[in-house]
C-alpha cells in the first residue's frame, strides 16, 4: 500500500494548478513560465494538500549523437568535449543531478559519471540506444528551483516541521514512501539547525538541491489560510518523454503544460508493459485527484469476452461499462500509478509538433 506521511489522508485537495502561462519561442526550446497554485487551509486548522508537477525544464547543457552502439551503461560521442565530471553531481539525498535524454524515443536516464567523450548512465543502455542516436543533457530541477533556496515562494516556515508547510516527494523504488521536506526558520541563529530547506529527521543539512525529476509529481501540505501562487520559469521540453516505472507505486506527472486525457496520456499502450485485465483487481491502477480532493481510481480494462464484462478501455472502479478515456488530467497536477508488473515504460508523447 502507499505509505502516506503522518496525518496524510487520501483526500488531497485539487485546484486549477496552472493559473497562468506564458511562453516565448527561442531558437531552441520554447521558454516561459507557469503559475502553480498551492491550496491554503480552509480554516487554519485543517491541512490543505495540493499535488503539483513541473512542466518546464532547465536548458540543454550538451547535445550530440552517439558514435557507438552502447554495450553497457556507457554512451560514447567521439565528437564531444565535455569537462570531465561536469554532469556527475549528486543532491543531498544522493540522487543524480543531471540526466541524459535520447531524442529518438525520449528515454531519460540519470548520469553518474562522464569524461571528455563518454557519459555513464545509471541504467544499462544495451538495446536501448544505438549509434547515431541524438541526445541532450540537462540538469534536474530542484526544490530551490520551485520554491526558492530561501523559500522565496513564501511557504509557511518555522523552527521545525510541525510549524512549517511540507513538501512530499515519493521514492522512485515503487515502495510508495514519501520523504518530507520543509522550510526551516531557526529562531536562534543555528541552535536548531539553521535556516533553509530541511528533511524530517535531519534539521541541519541543507536540502535545497534535492532533485525533482522532469516528470515527477510532488505534494504540498499547507496549514496556513490563503492560497499561494508560485511562478516557475523554464523551457518546454520538445522531445517525447519515456520513463521506466517499477512495480509498485510511482507519483508521476505529464511533462507538458497542457491538460491530457487518459486516452492520450500513453499510460497504457498495447506494448509498454501496462497490465490491463478484466477488472481493477487484475489491472494497474491510476489514481487521479478530483477538484474536491478525492482520489478517483481508474484502470484500463481488457474484456476477455468481447463486452460481457463491460468492454475494453479506461474504466473507473465501481463502473466497468462506461468509457472513461476522455477523463482529463489537469495541467500542473500529478497522479499516482500502481504498477503490478515487473516494469512499465510510460512515454508521454508531446502534444505539439516541433
Amino acid at each position: 500500500m502507499i505509505k502516506f506521511p503522518k496525518k496524510f489522508i487520501a483526500l488531497l485537495s485539487g485546484a486549477a494548478l496552472l493559473g497562468s502561462t506564458g511562453f516565448a519561442q527561442t531558437a531552441t526550446d520554447p521558454v516561459g513560465y507557469v503559475t502553480l497554485t498551492v491550496n491554503g487551509s480552509p480554516d487554519g486548522v485543517q491541512t490543505a494538500y495540493t499535488p503539483l508537477s513541473l512542466s518546464l525544464e532547465k536548458v540543454v547543457l550538451a547535445s550530440g549523437a552517439l558514435s557507438e552502439i552502447p554495450s553497457s551503461a556507457v554512451a560514447t560521442d567521439s565528437s564531444a568535449s565535455y569537462t570531465p565530471g561536469q554532469f556527475a553531481g549528486t543532491d543531498a539525498s544522493g540522487n543524480a543531478t543531471h540526466y541524459l535524454q535520447f531524442s529518438s524515443d525520449g528515454l531519460i536516464v540519470d548520469i553518474i559519471a562522464n569524461d571528455a567523450t563518454t557519459i555513464t548512465a545509471g541504467t544499462d543502455l544495451t538495446g536501448l540506444a544505438t549509434s547515431g542516436d541524438a541526445y541532450v543533457v540537462k540538469e534536474h530541477s530542484t526544490i530551490a528551483d520551485v520554491f526558492g533556496a530561501a523559500n522565496e515562494a513564501g511557504l509557511a516556515e518555522g523552527a521545525n516541521s510541525g510549524s512549517s508547510d511540507l513538501v512530499y516527494i515519493m521514492s522512485s523504488d515503487g515502495a510508495g514512501a514519501f520523504a518530507t521536506y520543509y522550510p526551516q526558520d531557526d529562531p536562534f541563529d543555528g541552535f536548531f539547525g539553521g535556516d533553509g530547506w530541511r528533511v524530517v529527521g535531519d534539521n541541519a543539512t541543507d536540502q535545497s538541491n534535492v532533485v525533482i525529476g522532469p516528470d515527477d509529481g510532488i505534494i504540498v501540505a499547507r496549514g496556513v489560510v490563503g492560497d499561494l501562487d508560485i511562478v516557475v520559469s523554464g523551457s518546454v521540453n520538445v522531445i517525447d518523454h519515456q520513463r521506466g516505472l517499477p512495480g509498485g507505486f510511482s507519483m508521476v506527472a505529464y511533462p507538458y503544460p497542457v491538460d491530457v486525457t487518459l486516452d492520450d496520456s500513453n499510460i497504457y499502450t498495447g506494448t509498454n508493459g501496462y497490465v490491463s485485465g478484466a477488472n481493477s483487481g487484475s489491472s494497474d491502477l491510476v489514481f487521479v485527484l478530483n477538484s474536491n480532493g478525492v482520489y478517483t481510481t481508474y484502470y484500463r480494462q481488457d474484456d476477455p469476452f468481447d463486452g460481457f464484462f463491460g468492454g475494453d478501455g479506461w474504466r473507473v472502479v465501481g463502473d466497468n461499462a462506461t468509457d472513461q478515456g476522455a477523463v482529463s488530467i489537469p495541467a500542473g497536477s500529478s497522479i499516482i500509478i500502481q504498477h503490478t508488473g515487473a516494469g512499465l515504460f510510460w512515454a508521454g508523447a508531446k502534444p505539439f509538433a516541433n
